[in-house]
């Protein structure tokens, strides 16, 4: 019995050790971080907090090189994945704009926040919320129009947030721009096929004979479908799991929730983007509207973008495609994403705010 004793008191000790050692490792990569993210110019803002949105504590973050740029709100995908805790991403973004982002009803600090009260989630209450942080973040930096940047759900409600209140945005930018989630499936069944093909992936070949063609009507069953994406696509969910792991914004607690959130707001609102096809039903704007895609998107397909674009009415409208790139082009191709930006948004954006 002292032998058995002895062991399992082993295997505890080490059970604590490698907890310690992954808490602290974790713990050195969260200062690492933030030591490398810090904005320190003289000019720059850095904020992170909770305002009230129509009566709900909704979270926040501003960060910027020079406070008195042009100000952007990006709306994140997912839906409701939180992209505040991925920093390092964005920093590109900081020194010609002040890049805000909200974590949206259902996802990251805000789900986190809200507990066991949480919003029914409609694209009509988001887009409500996502116009009244516009319009705290104009107010707080003392410009008259945002720069509005929508990645694949967060597409969608930038689209509608325009519709509503126009004359808040200097201008729209689609990226992974969603047109419609039925028509993206044939997309995405065909590259599967094609690459499970090539790459004699059998298993794959027989799930996808099985379930047999798109479309798939429910969240159900589109899951059960295999899919293969692009090898960057691949690489960027990767880095996207080292980087919520060591965001320093967030605690181990955290992390669970933003888990949470993100399963959460996916059940709710991927019925609403299966309902959606932009193309019949949000053609005119009254904003310039511009979307950057990557040639090679799988996801978010650039034809189905292209096909959208021509049938859009507005100021101005353009769509730049990045050679080679695929989906997540905002971060994973940022200088060329940079560089469309400026040339496309910059020239239609408003004059610097009047400093604080």
């Amino acid at each position: 019995m002292k032998i058995v004793r002895r062991i399992l008191f082993a295997l505890a000790a080490l059970v604590v050790l490698v907890v310690v050692a992954a808490f602290s490792y974790r713990a050195m990569w969260q200062h690492r971080i933030a030591n490398a993210v810090k904005i320190s110019s003289p000019h720059g803002i850095d904020e992170g907090k909770f305002i009230n949105v129509n009566g709900a504590e909704e979270w926040i973050t501003i960060r910027g090189e020079n406070k008195n740029n042009p100000v952007i709100l990006f709306l994140h995908g997912g839906p409701s994945e939180a992209n505040s805790p991925f920093v390092e991403f964005y920093t590109p973004f900081e020194k010609d704009f002040v890049f805000v982002q909200w974590d949206q009803p259902g996802a990251g600090k805000t789900y986190i926040r809200a507990g066991s009260h949480q919003p029914k989630l409609t694209i009509e209450n988001m887009a409500a919320d996502g116009i009244a942080v516009a319009e705290y973040v104009a107010n707080e930096l003392h410009t008259s129009k945002v720069i509005l940047i929508g990645e694949d759900w967060g597409s969608l409600l930038g689209v509608r947030m325009i519709e509503r209140k126009p004359d808040l945005f200097a201008a729209f930018v689609g990226t992974d721009q969603l047109v419609s989630w039925i028509a993206k499936q044939d997309v995405e069944y065909e590259y599967t096929k094609s690459r499970a093909t090539a790459t004699h992936e059998q298993k794959t070949l027989d799930a996808l004979n099985q379930a047999g063609p798109p479309p798939y009507r429910s969240l159900e069953s589109y899951r059960r479908v295999p899919r293969l994406l692009p090898p960057e696509d691949d690489a960027s969910i990767a880095r996207l799991g080292r980087e919520l792991t060591f965001s320093p914004s967030l605690s181990v607690t955290d992390l669970f929730g933003w888990y949470k959130g993100l399963r959460t707001g996916e059940e709710e609102l991927t019925p609403i983007m299966l309902a959606e096809d932009l193309r019949n039903t949000d053609t005119v704007f009254s904003v310039p509207v511009f979307f950057i895609q990557g040639e090679n998107n799988v996801i978010a397909p650039t034809s189905l973008v292209s096909d959208y674009v021509s049938r859009i009415q507005a100021p101005v409208k353009e769509l730049q495609i990045v050679p080679g790139a695929s989906y997540f082009v905002i971060w994973q191709h940022p200088t060329e994403f940079l560089k469309l930006l400026r040339q496309d948004v910059r020239s239609v954006s408003v004059q610097p705010g009047v400093a604080n």
